[in-house]
């Protein structure tokens, strides 16, 4: 046998599996050619635009080998073009139930880009929707594996239905099979359904009878949790089920009560709150702090101001911003958040926790400006930058542009964005010159938030301000400079002229298709003859796609900074369901990439982000990253790719806090922790990492 031809005994399956469950037991491969398999994955990498093209995955569609011809499916159904939908939709009939599950998957990727009003194709070589729903429909009734199933069952219920009937017929081809197989797939379409609802219809009752039932009558957690989520989204939690379900052993599905109560009585819904704050599980006691808020009229302060002292900053940091919101004593709520605030800037708490504060000025600023300006100063002047943002924020919010006016020439980019956003929320356009001056900032976000902050200006010094800027930016060839450099060409488009056209043309070939379209756009208006647009990305760096592809053993060690409370976790990969991600992680933790990097987005009970540059979502590696959706889903503990768009990642990680269900087939979900979560989850903003390191298990 050649050298280049291996035995993949445990692939076959990956990551394929109910998809909201453990995976499956895997099987022996048929022997895979790894030099076709590397074409494959590079391909779909490319997005079909390699010296290849599509080519190497419409071919191995026909494969005789199992793995080829599934990645095929997985591959083309990630270009997001339905004009290759009615190809996936044969191989819903594969021999093979991993395949046919693969392209129940495929097909409802391949119309994420259509919307529910785009009209049916003229095109007959397109994909439509209601003619993808009748071939799901027709799978779904027709197939038997529980695999098949749910896969058919959750890309059922995540396409783009074009009209309440079609919902309808949707939903009751899912509830036929969820009547009897009770499965986390199934469950999924029906909730996918419920939160398209203001487009499609609130769920048949009967749906929601099911769902009632699974909600405390199932033996698998997953599907409990969903049932509830589904019925929150729905407002279909009743009484029963939700005493019942408060009472769950899985800590999940006691949050996930709490998200539905607001369709409840208020004393019922006061008694579950109540019952909640004394939870031993933080998740649940952080959405009792939300679930005080539903319902009509202000929430009492009780419970929100027992949840401010709670003994998780989590906890602590919901009920502070809840407070912020008000309550029924919004005196005692203002005397509260100043007691916390005036701990902001002080030498009071550790490094790592100092959030309470800051978070507490933000509360005090939306309840009592004069008492929340008067702490401002202290604030502003803090050693922290992340303190100088929440002042700056908060000063927005009472209205002190003054000091928005310091803290826009702050040392700190992040202090600055903060600043000119302020700035342009209070004064607009008094401030341009701030904003004009600050197009040359060296920080994305800084160039961004000062583009946005000039929009509809009719300062004559901007148009050349921003053309300088947009100029310098591009030069850097950076993918990653793609909001700022939007944004300044929005602001290009709406002053400029066909004086301006000579320097708009150029980019028109840019290396971001994004640009160069609006470039066209542009260009049209003004001119009054049709421009088009010629993108000339940027080439793809080579990855070892196959060789990250095969080894299932690497792990990645994250050890955090001691100031910011040190411990680590381990992260197992999926470089068999996102290949070009983990090789691309891999990259840039053996680069040290990683290594200080903070976290600087942490939102209780969903997710924490971080590991960029500049501690900024805006700013990251130069190059984007491609999607790589599955069907594995957004579980408690898993790490996603974050991103501002489609194939926009940059390198940045979230860890899911708890099971995000809304975020699957949107982000890539790349690893999960296996070992030390309880670390990774009082990490709070700010916290710094020490280290990344390449591990084996």
């Amino acid at each position: 046998m050649p050298a280049r031809v291996l035995l993949l005994a445990l692939i076959v399956l990956m990551p394929g599996g109910s998809p909201l469950h453990a995976q499956s037991r895997p099987v022996p491969a048929a022997a895979t050619d790894t030099a076709a398999l590397g074409r494959l994955l590079a391909a779909e990498d490319a997005r079909g635009t390699g010296p290849d093209g599509i080519a190497p995955l419409t071919d191995a569609l026909h494969s005789s080998d199992t793995l080829l011809r599934r990645l095929a499916v997985r591959g083309l159904g990630r270009f997001q073009r339905p004009e290759l939908g009615r190809a996936l939709v044969a191989s819903l009939e594969d021999p093979v139930p991993v395949v046919r599950a693969e392209a129940a998957n495929a097909v409802a990727q391949s119309l994420r880009r259509v919307r529910r009003t785009d009209p049916p194709p003229a095109d007959s070589g397109s994909l439509g929707t209601r003619d993808a729903a009748a071939a799901l429909t027709r799978a779904l009734g027709a197939e038997r594996g529980p695999q098949g199933i749910d896969a058919l069952g959750q890309s059922l219920g995540r396409l783009p239905l074009p009209d309440s009937a079609a919902a309808r017929a949707a939903e009751a081809a899912i509830r036929v099979r969820f009547a009897s197989a009770r499965s986390p797939g199934l469950a999924h379409g029906l909730y996918t359904l419920a939160r398209a609802r203001r487009a499609t219809g609130t769920l048949d009752r009967t749906s929601v009878v099911l769902l009632r039932h699974a909600a405390v009558e199932s033996g698998d957690t997953v599907v409990r949790r969903l049932a509830l989520l589904t019925l929150a989204a729905a407002g279909g939690l009743d009484s029963a089920t939700a005493v019942r379900a408060a009472r769950d052993p899985d800590a999940e599905s006691r949050r996930m009560t709490l998200r539905g109560t607001g369709a409840l009585s208020a004393p019922l819904r006061a008694s579950l709150v109540a019952r909640a704050l004394g939870d031993p599980d933080r998740i649940v006691r952080a959405e009792a702090a939300a679930a005080a808020r539903l319902g009509d009229g202000p929430p009492d302060c009780g419970p929100l101001l027992r949840l401010a002292a709670d003994r998780d900053p989590y906890v602590a940091l919901v009920a502070i911003d809840s407070l912020g919101s008000g309550c029924g004593d919004s005196a005692r709520a203002a005397a509260a958040a100043e007691r916390l605030a005036r701990a902001a800037g002080g030498a009071g708490p550790p490094d790592h926790r100092w959030q309470a504060g800051a978070h507490a000025l933000l509360a005090l600023a939306r309840l009592d400006t004069a008492r929340a300006a008067r702490l401002l100063p202290q604030v502003a002047g803090a050693e922290r930058p992340e303190l100088r943002v929440y002042a700056a924020r908060a000063a927005a919010v009472v209205r002190a542009a003054p000091l928005l006016y310091r803290l826009a020439n702050d040392a700190d980019r992040n202090v600055q964005e903060a600043a000119i956003a302020g700035l342009s929320a209070t004064v607009g356009h008094q401030a341009d010159r701030v904003y004009i001056a600050a197009l040359g900032s060296s920080g994305h976000q800084v160039a961004r938030a000062a583009a946005e902050a000039l929009d509809s200006t009719a300062s004559p010094a901007a148009l050349d301000a921003l053309l300088a800027a947009f100029d310098r930016l591009s030069a850097t060839r950076s993918e990653n400079a793609r909001d700022p450099r939007i944004a300044m060409l929005t602001d290009i488009a709406g002053l400029g002229t066909a004086r301006a056209a000579p320097r708009l043309e150029p980019y028109l070939a840019d290396y971001d298709t994004a640009v160069a379209a609006l470039t066209a756009e542009a260009l049209t208006r003004w001119t009054g003859t049709p421009a088009r647009a010629r993108a000339v990305p940027l080439p793809l760096r080579a990855e070892p796609l196959a060789a990250v592809f095969l080894d299932d053993g690497v792990r990645l060690r994250v050890t955090m900074a001691r100031s910011s409370g040190g411990g680590a976790f381990t992260v197992r990969l999926f470089p068999r369901a996102a290949p070009a991600t983990v090789a691309r992680v891999l990259r840039l933790v053996r680069a040290g990439w990683y290594d200080g990097k903070v976290f600087q987005r942490v939102e209780p009970n969903f997710v924490i982000q971080g590991g960029g540059p500049d501690a900024n979502e805006y700013v990251g590696d130069d190059a984007f990253m491609r999607d790589e959706l599955t069907m594995r889903t957004h579980a408690r503990g898993t790490l996603g790719i974050s991103s501002r768009g489609r194939d926009t990642g940059d390198g940045q990680w979230f860890i899911n806090l708890v099971d995000n269900p809304l975020l699957d087939h949107e982000f890539t979900v790349f690893g999960r922790i296996d070992g030390g979560r309880d670390v990774a989850e009082r990490i709070l903003e700010g916290d710094r990492i020490g280290r990344v390191e390449v591990v084996r298990r």
